[in-house]
């Protein structure tokens, strides 16, 4: 007990000591601001946004002074002033627990949103939308309103905002809900708080990054490197509190992450490292007291009490959660479920103390604490209904108070001029009628070109069809064409042998010279036998592909000599065959290789054996 008296006043001197260094921070930042307002050249909607920072820097310390910041909306002009003014009273009024107002401010907002121009206006107000949402629970409605929000951050290049944006993202998706979109969404954070370099922006982008790999690690706990990344990114966001003090305004982040930092060492690290846990605790607790924030504050009463508790020191530990206790009930908001929690655990604590009359008494008031939290919840999901139904309701009534202007204006328009009002409804009337006959003409006029596509699809269908048939018929007609060549040349060769049989049989005994002419001739008819074979079997192609390359102008015997030259027949061979000169013959390849366009250079056996 002794223990816990004497550590309250170092304490209170500790939380004075750094709510003191931080005041001067950040009183350095709110005088920037209030000194831009006061320069000459702003213009009202920047000094309305100014406004609208300026709340934000007080909204921690000082909530009502925030409020009244943010709640002159009348001398805002311009539907971009007033969208940011109400867009800023959405947080301000849930932080005042006023959820009914909160409404009715987006209501507003979302009213001048629709004729703002510029997309930073346009992108709070659906930001602060989404926001609601989140803080209702409401996450997949929070999400198409966050991208929408961010689609006009984008717009503008406003990485600060975008960075924010990315922030609550990839908080609807942690705690293992979804890995994936976490990550994408932390990364996206990180990336566009170190474009705008901001030091608030970047404490909650690294806030953002060590909450998400440390939802990594309770999910692969034998990674022992997310942890580690974890700690990293939590350890710079410490960092850059302490050292831009001033300018990290969401000190509440500071103080969650001070508390994650301890309850890592508390639940993953031995017990040797309580120095450490009690810590960060310490620097949790002092911007919990300076900022007001009571749950933070009583989640480290309830760490420190689970140390004095292992260290079998129960009545020291009753002693801190029943300062918590305390805390809750000096909270300006009330807090029943977190008094549950407590009174559950003081009531483990005197059990361990074998005090079986004080665990039934924290048991009582534990159940009494969750009913009145069940209660207020009711009651709150009550008063959000509520707050919903009468934001649709004064959306239906401007709607109508818009129908019944409109309606007005119609009606005075037809007194003062009815037979205007009847020469503009013909006139109109007769638009609509033109407009719906082109409509009609133009779809018609699709209807026919479709068809006249797939008339000519069908044609081409044909042409092609027919094409395939007559180059069929093309080719069939040169294949007849060369087999009634090659059978007159059968004949031609049959005819030149009964000549030459005709002629041995007269000169049996006389010139031997014949007779080696004779034989010569035959061998040589028995070759060409063997390749005209294989031309015909092999080479069937051959003339078309000669006819293309020559662009058909080639003669007949031109032809001739290239199938000599396919069937492998030599200059001389092919002047015997044909009884003509070999200088007629070196004469014809000249002229062919013209016609086949090779050069002096090029070879006409080659080019003739790749067509082959």
């Amino acid at each position: 007990m002794q223990r816990s008296i004497l550590t309250i006043p170092f304490l209170t001197c500790l939380l004075t000591l750094l709510f003191a260094a931080t005041t001067s921070g950040q009183q350095r930042y709110i005088d920037s601001l209030k000194e831009r307002l006061q320069q000459s050249g702003v213009t009202d909607y920047e000094k309305t946004v100014l406004r609208c920072k300026l709340s934000r820097a007080y909204f921690e310390t000082d909530l009502p002074y925030a409020l009244t910041l943010a709640g002159d909306s009348g001398q805002a002009s311009g539907p971009d002033a007033k969208a940011w003014i109400y867009a800023t009273r959405i947080q301000l009024l849930v932080q005042q627990k006023n959820k009914p107002a909160a409404y009715a401010a987006l209501d507003s907002a979302m009213l001048y949103e629709s004729k703002a121009t510029d997309p930073i206006a346009k992108g709070m107000v659906w930001y602060r939308n989404g926001w609601l949402d989140l803080v209702d629970n409401e996450e997949d409605m929070a999400v198409s309103k966050f991208l929408k929000a961010l689609d006009y951050f984008r717009m503008a290049k406003a990485d600060g905002y975008a960075a924010l944006t990315y922030h609550y993202l990839a908080s609807i998706y942690s705690y293992g809900s979804d890995e994936k979109r976490q990550a994408d969404y932390a990364e996206k954070c990180y990336t566009a708080a170190l474009n705008n370099g901001e030091p608030d922006v970047l404490n909650t982008a690294y806030y953002t990054m060590g909450q998400h790999f440390y939802d990594q690690y309770k999910l692969h706990n034998q990674q022992r490197l997310l942890l580690d990344s974890a700690l990293y990114y939590y350890n710079k966001s410490i960092q850059i509190s302490d050292r831009e003090s001033g300018r990290v305004l969401v000190r509440s982040n500071t103080a969650a992450v001070a508390l994650n930092i301890a309850n890592i060492y508390f639940q993953h690290f031995p017990p040797t490292y309580k120095d450490s846990v009690y810590g960060y605790l310490d620097k949790a607790e002092a911007i919990a007291t300076s900022t007001g924030l009571t749950e933070i504050l009583i989640n480290c009463y309830g760490m420190r009490s689970e140390y004095v508790l292992q260290s079998g020191h129960p009545e020291e530990a009753e002693q801190i959660l029943l300062a918590a206790i305390h805390q809750t009930e000096i909270s300006p908001v009330k807090m029943p479920r977190s008094q549950s929690r407590i009174y559950r655990m003081l009531a483990r604590v005197a059990e361990q103390r074998n005090d079986t009359k004080g665990a039934l008494a924290y048991l009582k008031s534990y159940v009494t604490s969750n009913e009145e939290a069940v209660n207020q919840e009711r009651i709150a999901n009550t008063q959000r209904i509520d707050a919903r139904y009468r934001s649709a309701q004064q959306e239906q009534k401007i709607q109508l108070l818009e129908q019944e202007a409109a309606f007005t204006q119609r009606r005075n328009i037809l007194y003062i001029g009815l037979g205007v009002a009847i020469v503009a409804a013909l006139a109109f009337l007769l638009i609509s009628y033109n407009y719906r006959l082109k409509a009609s003409m133009r779809k018609q006029a699709l209807v026919d070109k479709e068809k006249e596509e797939v008339v000519l699809k069908v044609k081409l269908k044909e042409a092609e069809t027919n094409q395939l048939l007559a180059e069929q018929t093309l080719m069939r007609e040169r294949q007849e064409r060369l087999e009634k060549e090659l059978l007159a040349e059968q004949l031609q060769k049959q005819e030149k042998s009964q000549l030459i049989e005709m002629l041995s049989d007269k000169n049996t005994s006389g010139n031997d010279q014949l007779k080696k002419l004779i034989k010569q001739q035959q061998r040589l008819d028995e070759e060409y036998e063997g390749h005209k074979t294989d031309f015909v079997e092999v080479h069937s192609t051959f003339f078309e592909r000669l006819r293309q390359r020559s662009g058909d102008s080639l003669t007949r015997l031109d032809m001739k000599y290239c199938s000599y030259i396919l069937m492998g027949l030599s200059t001389k061979e092919i002047s015997t065959r044909l009884g003509i000169e070999p200088k007629s013959i070196r004469m014809a390849r000249y002229r062919i290789k013209q016609k086949l366009g090779l050069g002096k250079d090029d070879n006409l056996d080659n080019l003739i054996m790749s067509l082959g």
